[in-house]
């Protein structure tokens, strides 16, 4: 994996991000198809600039405060010698010694939820389509195709950077689906090559978006319902193989402490130990029922009556 394009600067500078060069080209493509189905669909293209640029900031605001979530626990800890469980990572911007720091996570370049940044997005374009009284179902269907290929060339982006999105280890070897994570096990074993796969899922259902459904003259909401779907049940399978902390443990959970088995990796990391849902997959199984309720209740497998 390569997280910098090196560049010769005297600034000191590391590079160009490949995890941000890819998100960047994902809204890119994004902003590249999303006019043109505005278009085609008699919605106004002229709002989709805006639609993009709320849907980035709300990306990127909703990400972190997930990702901040997500590793609540290991800021807010009881460290010997310190005082103040909550006080003192809010008044230190690296937080306890050894510990991430909920300044420091949040204003880092690395550390990001997708669903947290698909909620918050969707809020602050639902805030616009309000705004501006547009139909929200309308412009929802002529989004979806953009979504899926900029999640799938986003979840490349994970890949390429190495940003530690990897499944559990396994004898498996199935070309792009297993990989040597050398950041994840020391003896660089095969891990579960989880954020290609859901790539793969995503230009998938992409696909299925852009060269069919769209032109199937689906009732209003049907092809949002159906991206609610598809996602969810994608990160809702996926994440049962990578390495994720349950929520609520429906088992007791694994001891992560860094004692090497004999391959050399921490014990945890070398068999599979799902304990319960995580935080992504409650989000999966909320998006799959909204959409399958859309559906089921919109009747939207039917299609509009041409007049």
């Amino acid at each position: 994996m390569i997280d910098r394009i090196p560049i010769p600067n005297p600034f000191g500078w590391e590079g160009f991000s490949t995890f941000s060069l890819l998100m960047m080209i994902a809204f890119l493509v994004g902003s590249y198809l999303m006019p043109k189905e505005f278009l085609r669909r008699k919605l106004e293209p002229e709002h989709s600039d805006w639609l993009i640029f709320l849907g980035i900031l709300g990306t990127l605001v909703g990400a972190k405060v997930f990702f901040i979530f997500e590793i609540w626990d290991q800021i807010f800890v009881d460290v010997p010698g310190y005082e103040g469980k909550y006080l003192y990572p809010i008044t230190h911007f690296r937080g306890f010694p050894g510990h991430p720091g909920l300044w420091s996570s949040l204003f880092s370049g690395g550390g990001l939820v997708f669903y947290g940044g698909l909620l918050c997005g969707w809020l602050f374009i639902s805030l616009y389509f309000r705004k501006h009284n547009l139909d929200q179902g309308s412009y929802l269907d002529a989004i979806a195709p953009s979504m899926s290929i900029g999640y799938a060339i986003g979840r490349l982006g994970c890949f390429v950077s190495g940003d530690g999105c990897y499944g559990f280890a396994t004898d498996v070897h199935i070309p792009l689906l297993v990989f040597n994570y050398e950041g994840a096990h020391p003896s660089g074993v095969p891990v579960w090559n989880t954020p290609v796969m859901e790539s793969i899922l995503a230009f998938g259902y992409f696909a299925y978006f852009q060269y069919w459904a769209r032109f199937q003259n689906f009732k209003k909401w049907s092809l949002a319902a159906q991206f609610f779907m598809l996602h969810g049940l994608a990160r809702l399978l996926i994440e049962f193989l990578r390495v994720n902390k349950a929520v609520f443990p429906f088992i007791e959970p694994p001891t992560l402490v860094n004692i090497p088995d004999a391959s050399g990796n921490p014990a945890f990391l070398s068999g599979y130990y799902w304990h319960g849902f995580s935080q992504s997959q409650y989000i999966s199984i909320a998006l799959i029922l909204f959409g399958l309720i859309l559906f089921l209740k919109g009747k939207l497998w039917e299609k509009q009556s041409v007049s």
